[in-house]
């Protein structure tokens, strides 16, 4: 492994000479500099990063902590979109898969103390309120928010979506929605079916009783049951048109709970994706990642 002697020796300059180039002193002349960075490149020498982060004053480093995030891939789109950014800002990410609370959490924040990063980015799998760590470095909270507003929060329009969903469901001439929400426990399901009830008010439809959560919070995580919910829904004397379903898994099992019924999904099997804002009809299956997804259920 080549050290900066080495570079010096074949540079024919001082030792402090390359600390300089390599801690980006402006007062190298342009010729030195551009001599030593190109003994860099002929002898592939990489400045240890640890040495320039104790001698620098900044880190040029942003932390994030994925708090389930980095381990879906519906979410994927959080951590890439942050990391180009870092990237065109000149700065490097640290990303940490933790679980809030929990040693994860707390052993991720040591080393980005360490490695003194200079803003922490602290993203949730769900919107939710948090309670972010104390301490002195900027934070922004993506999908979740701080209560007592101590940090920069982007959370989605969770009751917009489903209302603005919902507009084009009428439009397309449903009157007869029924909506399967996550649990409440979530704060999502709450806004969601705020959104789905002001929807079908603006439409001259009463749906406070056409929704109703599919999922469970049980002592260990949640449990979904969506095909005792189904059978329900399909024996209601005004069977749903289109089935609203609060998440991609919902939609899943509401296909093999018809097919396990013996039912068949009719032609119009209703697509909505989260980062598009129009309902697609016709495809052969749901999905919206963490957004709403929208199944029709015109049976045979």
């Amino acid at each position: 492994m080549k050290t900066q002697t080495d570079i010096a020796r074949a540079a024919g300059v001082s030792l402090k000479t390359v600390s300089r180039v390599v801690n980006g002193d402006p007062l190298v002349k342009p010729e030195t500099r551009d001599r030593i960075e190109r003994i860099f490149r002929e002898m592939n020498y990489q400045p240890s990063v640890a040495a320039r982060l104790m001698r620098a004053k900044k880190s040029d480093i942003v932390g994030f902590l994925a708090d389930g995030v980095a381990t879906s891939g519906a979410s994927s789109d959080l951590i890439r979109g942050a990391q180009d950014e870092a990237w065109t800002l000149g700065k490097q990410m640290m990303l940490f898969n933790i679980r809030e609370g929990e040693a994860s959490e707390t052993n991720a924040e040591a080393q980005l103390v360490q490695f003194r990063a200079e803003a922490v980015i602290f993203a949730a799998i769900a919107h939710r309120a948090v309670r972010p760590l104390e301490g002195a470095t900027p934070r922004i909270l993506l999908n979740c928010y701080d209560p007592e507003g101590r940090a920069t929060a982007f959370v989605p329009d969770d009751e917009g979506m489903c209302r603005d969903l919902m507009a084009q469901v009428f439009a397309r001439g449903y009157r007869r929605p029924y909506f399967l929400n996550l649990s409440y426990d979530h704060e999502a399901a709450h806004l969601r079916r705020a959104g789905f009830v002001k929807a079908g008010a603006e439409a001259g439809l009463d749906l406070s009783d056409r929704v109703r959560p599919v999922i469970e919070k049980t002592p260990t995580g949640h449990s979904f049951h969506v095909e005792r919910h189904m059978a329900e829904i399909l024996t209601l004397p005004d069977r749903p048109d289109i089935l609203i379903c609060g998440q991609d898994i919902i939609a899943m099992e509401v296909y093999f709970a018809l097919a396990r019924a013996g039912l068949a999904v009719g032609r119009g099997l209703g697509q909505a994706h989260g980062e598009d804002e129009d309902l697609h009809l016709g495809e052969e299956l749901a999905h919206a990642g963490q957004m709403v997804t929208a199944l029709r259920d015109h049976l045979l």
